[in-house]
């Protein structure tokens, strides 16, 4: 069996999955249309969830904990994806209100089967929706909120220093014996750096 050509629809889905999310600059919405209802800034979950449906992805960010300044908030990322055509959104809630809305480039229809993920494919600016979708989930993964000094993707008030807290995360995948692991760090459920480790292995 020529295993090239079996791959091929998948190495198709998994690059357009990521070629939609370059196309377009990720934004900021103040409110969203769902139906006939529109959400906004400070609405409760419970109200997004009546008037949007269920999302196609929730993260939690597990807070409540102390760090330098204080302690850090319950935050959650959901994201609906409406298919090609439609931008995706990421609503973002703090202590249960929705807190920000942001865009993350074109929709797209999820793959059936697994797709073949290509290391190539894992780039920064990815969000963790689309690397879920393309690679599943890595063979390893850790996390935890820290004080960083990248300010762009900040989901709070407050700036001590010139630092801000991010959830931020390490994620191994492992691509077999013939291929290097590859680490993958998101902050705030946003790819921001890539780095190769050792050779792989096989399951």
């Amino acid at each position: 069996m020529n295993t090239n050509r079996l791959f091929r629809p998948f190495v198709l889905a998994t690059a357009l999955i990521v070629a939609a999310g370059v196309l377009a600059t990720p934004a900021r919405a103040d409110n969203l249309r769902c139906g006939g209802s529109l959400v906004q800034e400070g609405d409760p979950a419970a109200a997004v969830r009546s008037s949007c449906g269920e999302p196609d992805f929730v993260d939690p960010w597990i807070g409540g904990v102390d760090i330098a300044y204080g302690a850090v908030p319950n935050m959650e990322a959901w994201t609906y994806n409406r298919g090609p055509g439609r931008l995706l959104q990421v609503l973002i809630f703090r202590d249960g209100r929705l807190d920000r809305i942001r865009e993350d480039g074109y929709g797209f229809r999820v793959p059936a089967g697994p797709s073949e993920c290509q290391p190539a494919s894992i780039t920064r600016g990815m969000s963790k929706y689309r690397l879920l979708v393309a690679c599943g989930q890595p063979a390893q993964k850790s996390g935890g909120y820290v004080l960083s000094t990248r300010g762009s993707q900040s989901t709070y008030d407050f700036r001590r220093r010139g630092v801000v807290p991010v959830y931020r995360e390490q994620w191994i995948f492992n691509f077999g014996s013939s291929r290097l692991l590859r680490e993958v760090t998101l902050e705030n459920a946003v790819v921001v750096e890539t780095d190769t480790l050792d050779r792989g292995y096989d399951d």
